[in-house]
């Protein structure tokens, strides 16, 4: 590796490092914005999504395990929506050898705009809410881990940003503890796809893991500790306002991806 790529990798890592512990306080890493520094660096969107997928798995663990120590973690949503986007995420490396990126990153961005700004738009606790009828939670969790774990493999994201908000206001699973169980199913979700990557040929670059990795889980870590100071409230909108950040930054995405694409 040449030493304009280890460069270019420290400066991804003190990226990584910022990104992880803005998110980290509301249970997301921000791999979608690590993305493109690592596809640019490595030269090539395989090894950029697998090593992405690594990097936030691995930033997830200190994370995750902090909220975990905290009693911010179900064991209930880990069973209905953890195991299926483990299952889904393997199976997403396994069945999905390539997909349209314009498309994948135009309806991610778009549900995510949607979900940050009902969120940032949700009603105070005790009034009305927009929840699913009880017949439908389990049903909804199982889904939406599955599709969730087949995205993240596809995209070479771990796709918090959209199944957060989903438990927040769909499952109205409590912030504080939606916070904490979604860092933990990403963090499974991102390890299990980066290792079925890996043992599939799919261009994970170990330095780029060595060199971004490390710095990403310092910055987890100290995110993490955010979390339990924050009022409910808050966190909900802190949630929201991320979120739509990053819907807008993947709609943005898309159109990239479509101004590349060549003529037919």
């Amino acid at each position: 590796m040449t030493t304009d790529k280890v460069a270019l990798l420290v400066g991804t890592g003190v990226v990584s490092f910022a990104l992880s512990y803005a998110g980290a306080a509301v249970g997301l890493i921000l791999g979608h914005l690590r993305l493109p520094l690592l596809v640019y660096t490595l030269g090539s969107p395989i090894a950029g999504a697998s090593t992405n997928l690594a990097v936030s798995g691995a930033g997830a663990v200190a994370g995750a395990w902090k909220h975990v120590r905290e009693g911010r973690v179900s064991g209930t949503v880990m069973l209905l929506m953890g195991l299926p986007s483990v299952v889904g995420s393997a199976a997403g490396v396994v069945f999905f050898v390539s997909v349209d990126l314009f498309w994948s990153h135009l309806a991610i961005g778009a549900m995510l705009l949607i979900s940050g700004v009902g969120l940032l738009r949700s009603k105070k606790d005790g009034e009305p809410g927009g929840g699913l009828p009880d017949r439908w939670v389990i049903p909804a969790e199982v889904g939406i881990g599955f599709g969730l774990g087949i995205l993240a493999a596809v995209t070479g994201l771990m796709l918090g940003t959209m199944r957060l908000p989903m438990m927040i206001r769909w499952l109205k699973v409590d912030p504080a503890v939606a916070v904490g169980s979604n860092m933990l199913i990403g963090c499974l979700t991102a390890v299990t796809a980066a290792g079925t990557a890996f043992l599939a040929g799919g261009g994970l670059d170990p330095v780029a893991l060595l060199i971004v990795g490390p710095p990403t889980i310092l910055g987890s870590y100290l995110g993490a500790k955010l979390t339990g100071k924050l009022s409910k409230e808050k966190l909900k909108r802190m949630v929201g306002g991320i979120v739509a950040v990053t819907g807008v930054f993947m709609c943005g995405q898309a159109g990239q991806h479509a101004l590349r694409r060549p003529p037919k």
